[in-house]
């Protein structure tokens, strides 16, 4: 398995107690934390002008968005790499990976929506070259993302709708923003790169998941009480307490990358 990198079983149990007890506490407020969205937001405006950028994509998910850039801006600080990667890079890092993600996730009504899109990825990623961070980053980025979406797919199921993708869920904020604060904290205390999150958090995931029902998502439901019956409740604590935790494919859809992917991203 994946997690032996993080050495033996006392290591992984760690990792499970951290992620839940930043869950807990995750639902609280945070000045600092406010702070941080505000200056991201400054910075996520000035991105979207400067490029020229369709702003429908980054309007239409707002704060999910938002939630996603603390998360792959302590990825990145975790590599090694000798790039500084500034706020600046990091919310144009996220807005491209989104976009590409949401290129491949959705259908669209015509093809003009979809040429604007690309036009944009594109932008994007040329831009980021330029600031020296690959199309190869951009790409584990994408594959992190996909890892970290798992959890989102048992409770997604009882709310009326499947999370079969990254972009579905951003259509759970309630639960999107105190999940991805947790995560930020285990990746922070520990001092997961890319890389780690794409090697272990489908294994993590499963210990999580095992662990999850008789914590932190109990607090979560409770606060979720006018969108969740309580039958429905029950129901997701019961599939919790047996997961099966569905191995979503990765942005490449395995040995094959896509015609699309071939076109927006390059290999290295």
């Amino acid at each position: 398995m994946k997690i032996e990198r993080f050495g033996d079983f006392y290591k992984q149990e760690s990792i499970v107690d951290d992620f839940l007890s930043s869950l807990n506490e995750s639902t609280g407020g945070d000045v600092n934390e406010d702070q941080k969205k505000s200056t991201y937001k400054s910075i996520e405006n000035k991105v979207i002008s400067d490029l020229k950028l369709d702003a429908k994509l980054v309007l239409t998910f707002g704060s999910g968005i938002g939630a996603l850039y603390p998360v792959v801006s302590q990825m990145m600080q975790n590599m090694s790499i000798s790039v500084d990667v500034s706020k600046q890079t990091v919310v144009l890092l996220t807005i491209a990976a989104i976009t590409i993600i949401y290129l491949e996730e959705r259908k669209f009504k015509t093809p003009e929506e979809e040429d604007v899109l690309t036009k944009d990825s594109k932008s994007m990623l040329e831009e980021l070259r330029m600031q020296g961070i690959g199309d190869g980053i951009v790409k584990k980025v994408i594959k992190a993302l996909n890892g970290i979406k798992n959890i989102f797919s048992v409770i997604g199921k009882h709310l009326g709708a499947a999370v079969g993708g990254i972009i579905d869920m951003f259509a759970y904020t309630a639960i999107l923003i105190p999940v991805m604060n947790a995560i930020l904290s285990v990746i922070g205390i520990h001092e997961m790169s890319v890389d780690d999150v794409i090697s272990n958090f489908f294994s993590l995931s499963i210990g999580v998941a095992t662990r999850i029902a008789k914590h932190g998502l109990v607090e979560i439901l409770d606060k979720l009480r006018n969108f969740v019956s309580p039958s429905s409740k029950r129901e997701i604590l019961d599939d919790l307490e047996t997961p099966v935790i569905q191995k979503f494919g990765d942005f490449t859809h395995g040995d094959t990358e896509s015609e699309q992917e071939g076109d927006l991203i390059k290999e290295q």
